[in-house]
């Protein structure tokens, strides 16, 4: 049994070993005479972070649920047993590093890569932890695991001090939220033989995340809320200490008064795992220490840069393209980086600063030139969205609470609305889709004078970072079309042709779209959904009272856990659309519509699907108020409007033919 007073001689050697600070200084601060850190802490929060990951844990390609993870070696990623209790239920799982929010509060585009159960599987139900091999490049195929790093698991006691005193570090994914940190806000209370109490902020998704000392140390593996209880331990009790009553065999879990948090001890699992696999290369790799915990100074925060400016030159058969670029060489690898957006390319000779470097990849260099193009648009005279269009003011739907910190932010701006020529769009920066798409459409042919050839240039906008929107490489041989969620025809009306072609052409915009299958997308392929569209145009934005009318029209996905993956991407299933127009009476009227796709047959994997056969779309109209619910959108000023005539709104009436289309809009 370790003293006391051996345990703090631990301390300050582990504390020295670190060398990341002054020995006295960290030692104040571990038995509590002391409260501040040096500023390198911030550095040392930065590194420690990167290591961290959600796992998305699936079945097939269904999201379960979501979890904490971190990488302890090479390849190994640790977790707890109650994640992945069997190598068969690990399946299709991943973890994505730097899934979290950047110094201007928008989301990363993460860094997603599978687990290699196959490869190496242990979980330990008696000690709650599991560690599963990951694979050794991302998704992508572009970016190695080890770039990501690893946390050294010192199997040393002596890494915490006194209980009530030493405060704790967790970086975690809690409810698979966007990564947070609880930073010495979290009391070490108590230790027992095989596990550390403290006081956290924790949630479910908070499993498998690292409990740090203040030298960013793994002290433990956070597994478990420890719940108040009646001492014979049959009863859970409230803050009041009173016994919460089963109502229908169960608890309110709300009431329960949680009095800690519980972790595995570190050097307790450590040796559990030596002792199973004394062998085993992968556990191996767990006893070696990255060269950043052996004396290497931490140089910066993020990854060693070197950036210069250098001419870009290329051929393409007998095409020369020339232009200034900035070059980023990153740990002896060269990226080309144009107004803060970068895209790799093969480069021929050693790049030096100033120097010039030619490609020969006609791929990246009309990349480049796209890029170029996405740079220059401009969209101040883009009006968006006319909330008094129809005569009435009916303002654009804006995301209620829930989903309003997913939503794309401006650059330099906390405006989320990104307004184009007649439309105005809400972006989703994780499934990197609008979240709403609404235009005004006019039915006035003499404002419908493009003739011009149709041809659509797909763009991405420079407003929102690049990373958080599709592009052409990603429907690339996917068989999926790029769904216009406002349509171009819509949008194809001014007081001029060219204008008007102008005003269409802006509907090519990535912000402005969702992958979607021919049979839903194309009205010349069947699609109902297509027909629906033009029935619209041609029905709905007719002649009114001697008057060519006017529409307001809301687009958008359902978003849904459930929802298939496609190059790491959730591809909605289902697709909403709400009308507005005015009645005889003069006063709004609106419908609304999802068109809905049946269940994936048996197992097949989505990825591996022949999209054009296998998937069944059905259009339903649906009132408005079920719609605000499936899409957490406020259609509080558009309800009042519904002419949806079901008893039960929660119900929707199937739509088998175009007839019964045209009869909603008569």
């Amino acid at each position: 049994m370790v003293t006391k007073e051996e345990n703090l001689e631990n301390r300050k050697e582990l504390i020295a070993e670190s060398g990341l600070e002054p020995v006295e200084f960290a030692f104040e601060r571990a038995i509590g005479n002391n409260d501040s850190v040096y500023s390198n802490f911030c550095e040392l929060i930065i590194k420690a972070k990167e290591k961290v990951g959600r796992i998305v844990v699936k079945d097939g390609v269904k999201n379960r649920g979501f979890a904490t993870g971190f990488m302890v070696s090479e390849r190994l990623l640790l977790t707890n047993w109650h994640v992945f209790q069997t190598q068969e239920t690990v399946m299709e799982s991943e973890v994505e590093f730097f899934y979290e929010l950047n110094i201007f509060g928008r989301p990363n585009s993460p860094t997603t890569f599978k687990l290699a159960a196959n490869d190496f599987f242990f979980s330990s139900k008696e000690l709650d932890y599991c560690l599963v091999a990951v694979q050794p490049t991302d998704i992508t195929g572009q970016i190695s695991l080890s770039s990501i790093g690893y946390h050294y698991l010192n199997p040393a006691k002596g890494k915490l001090a006194d209980e009530g005193k030493e405060l704790l570090n967790i970086i975690h994914h809690p409810d698979g939220d966007f990564k947070q940190l609880s930073i010495r806000e979290n009391t070490f209370i108590s230790i027992t033989p095989t596990t550390i109490w403290y006081k956290s902020d924790t949630a479910p998704g908070s499993s498998g995340s690292p409990v740090f000392n203040d030298q960013w140390q793994v002290v433990a593996l956070h597994h478990m809320g420890i719940p108040c209880k009646t001492t014979d331990g049959k009863h859970y009790l409230d803050k009041d200490g009173k016994i919460i009553e089963l109502i229908d065999g169960k608890i309110d879990l709300a009431k329960i008064h949680w009095i800690a948090n519980e972790g595995i001890r570190i050097s307790v699992l450590l040796k559990d795992i030596f002792t199973k696999f004394p062998d085993n290369q992968f556990i191996k790799g767990v006893q070696v220490e990255p060269p950043a915990l052996k004396g290497t100074p931490i140089v910066s925060p993020i990854r060693n840069e070197v950036q210069y400016n250098a001419p870009i030159q290329g051929n393409a058969g007998d095409v020369q393209i020339s232009f200034p670029a900035s070059l980023v060489q990153t740990n002896g690898q060269v990226t080309i980086q144009i107004n803060n957006n970068a895209i790799a390319a093969p480069l021929v000779g050693k790049p030096e600063p100033g120097s010039s470097v030619s490609m020969d990849s006609l791929d990246n260099l009309l990349e480049i030139k796209r890029i170029e193009r996405e740079n220059a648009i401009d969209y101040s005279d883009c009006k968006g969205y006319i909330a008094d269009f129809l005569g009435v003011h009916i303002p654009m739907p804006k995301p209620k609470k829930k989903i309003q910190h997913l939503v794309s932010k401006l650059k330099n701006s906390n405006d989320i609305v990104l307004d184009y020529y007649h439309y105005s769009v809400i972006h989703h920066a994780i499934r990197k889709m609008p979240v709403i798409s609404a235009i005004n459409v006019d039915g006035d042919p003499a404002k419908r004078l493009d003739e011009f050839e149709r041809k659509d240039i797909w763009l991405r906008d420079n407003r929102i970072d690049y990373d958080v929107q599709l592009d052409d490489k990603f429907y690339a041989k996917s068989g999926f079309d790029k769904g216009h969620m406002s349509r171009r025809e819509d949008a194809d009306w001014g007081d001029s042709a060219e204008l008007a072609k102008k005003y269409a052409d802006m509907t090519c915009m990535h912000t402005n779209a969702c992958p979607q299958v021919p049979a839903i997308n194309q009205s010349k392929k069947g699609g109902l959904w297509g027909k629906l569209e033009i029935l619209l145009l041609e029905k709905g934005a007719g002649t009114q009272q001697g008057e060519f009318a006017k529409i307001s029209v809301f687009n958008g996905p359902v978003f849904a856990e459930t929802d298939s993956v496609y190059k790491s991407v959730q591809i909605p299933m289902d697709f909403w659309k709400i009308i507005l127009w005015l009645g005889d009476d003069g006063k709004p009227k609106a419908t609304g519509f999802l068109l809905s796709q049946t269940t994936l047959v048996g197992d097949i994997d989505f990825e591996a699907l022949d999209i054009h056969q296998n998937l069944e779309f059905k259009p339903f109209q649906v009132s408005i108020k079920s719609l605000e619910k499936l899409t957490q959108l406020d259609f509080s000023a558009i309800k009042k409007f519904d002419t949806f005539k079901a008893s039960d709104s929660s119900k929707p009436i199937k739509l088998e033919t175009v007839a019964e289309v045209e009869m909603l809009l008569a």
